[in-house]
């Protein structure tokens, strides 16, 4: 599992049992896999909770990125009760991640929704791309009541049957005043599959709330494939190796580019207690931060952290100018220095060749 360093930051300021005295995690595997997932939730709703007078100052941007959001009241019909507080969402996944993009040409449209336990949870959206599926659900009451915490979803996720383990993150947030309604996005990483050909998913709802949760059963199950996506984005080499303070060396393999996220992958010699950034700057005049998003001792890739924001490198660019930093993460404390250092020299990348 990999943080940010505000996620890292943010980590030691949440009690949760996980962290009493240090202890290891106790219990079985999937024991063990929902208290993980509860505290990242801590966390993540701690990061929102933080920025969220930021995310105001964006509202020109954030009116557009929500303009597909529809809300009404109105009468559903879920497993044949009918429930006319619910309100009927309309909610894209490119609204859900806040892409200016459009990803019409590669989601999978599912919008079922299951209800159990007094909640229903709808999944609305998919996309597939490459090791990774990224899904955008809504949770309301079946009483249309407003909710009091953020009842993230708990779950499983199965390709072709075969339960994945990789991990992932994701975001939560209300659609509206009242808090009746909540908008979840989450990306799972799903290595060792050829993503480029059909599968079949199952997710699987155990747990609403990182917080005396409420435990039900919301399963979910549909075929999806990321071969129109995968077959449309961009693969730039990189090949540029830096050796990082503590001896460990870095290598920057490729650029990917397309319309749901742009990622530089890399490949490491070994275990490193340096955070790595890579600024980006492209011949348009836009500079992107890509932040470190999954790593383990031997490879990983950052993400264009400001892809939310627009802040895309340009498709026109001919050229991006790279710039690798580097943070040491605290030995001891979760606050980690913006005292980034740069590593090795800055380099020019071709996009057009």
């Amino acid at each position: 599992m990999s943080m940010n360093k505000e996620a890292y930051r943010l980590a030691n300021e949440i009690q949760t049992d996980l962290l009493a005295d240090g202890d290891c995690l106790m219990g079985s595997p999937r024991e063990q896999e929902m208290e993980i997932k509860r505290y990242e939730m801590a966390v993540l709703n701690k990061i929102h909770q933080e920025k969220a007078a930021v995310r105001k100052r964006y509202g020109k941007m954030t009116a557009a990125a929500c303009a597909a959001v529809v809300l009404f009241a109105g009468t559903a019909v879920y497993g044949g009760e009918v429930h006319a507080a619910l309100k009927q969402i309309t909610w894209s996944i490119e609204n859900a991640l806040g892409l200016s993009q459009d990803l019409a040409d590669y989601r999978d449209v599912i919008r079922t929704s299951v209800s159990d336990k007094g909640f229903v949870v709808t999944l609305q959206e998919a996309v597939v791309s490459e090791e990774k599926l990224t899904v955008n659900y809504t949770v309301q009451r079946e009483d249309g009541e407003p909710m009091s915490q953020y009842y993230t979803p708990m779950e499983r996720l199965y390709v072709d049957g075969e339960q994945v383990v990789g991990g992932g993150g994701g975001s939560a947030d209300f659609l509206d005043e009242e808090q009746t309604v909540l908008g979840v996005e989450m990306g799972y990483y799903i290595p060792g599959f050829d993503l480029s050909l059909e599968h079949e998913f199952r997710i699987a709802i155990g747990e609403l709330g990182y917080q005396d949760g409420i435990k039900g059963n919301w399963d979910f199950a549909f075929s999806a494939d990321g071969a129109s996506l995968m077959a449309d984005t961009r693969q730039i080499s990189i090949d540029r190796e830096f050796t990082l303070p503590d001896g460990v060396i870095i290598t920057l393999e490729e650029l990917t580019m397309n319309e749901l996220e742009q990622r530089i992958s890399f490949t490491t010699s070994g275990s490193t207690r340096y955070l790595i950034q890579v600024m980006a700057k492209d011949s348009e005049g836009h500079q992107v931060e890509f932040g470190l998003r999954r790593s383990d001792e031997k490879s990983g890739y950052l993400s264009n952290e400001e892809i939310i924001y627009d802040g895309r490198i340009e498709e026109q660019a001919d050229s991006v100018t790279m710039t690798l930093n580097v943070v040491k993460l605290p030995e001891e404390s979760g606050q980690i220095s913006d005292d980034y250092e740069k590593v090795g020299e800055s380099f020019e990348l071709n996009l057009q060749s």
